[in-house]
């Protein structure tokens, strides 16, 4: 498998910016998590549990 790799014959640059990407992607995603506010993903975490406002897709 990895002779494969080795042979690609310019293909590499292809495996080089697919890693990038996946580890740029992840970064961001990181970093905007930790950067998100705390208050906002509380109110978040209760909205399903919320029972004060009425269900539209109930019948009563």
């Amino acid at each position: 498998m990895f002779n494969q790799i080795k042979d690609l014959a310019g293909g590499e640059i292809y495996l080089i910016t697919s890693l990038l990407m996946f580890m740029v992607f992840f970064v961001i995603v990181g970093v905007y998590l930790l950067k998100l506010n705390k208050k906002h993903i509380e109110v978040m975490s209760e909205i399903p549990l919320q029972e004060n406002q009425p269900n539209v897709y109930e019948e009563d």
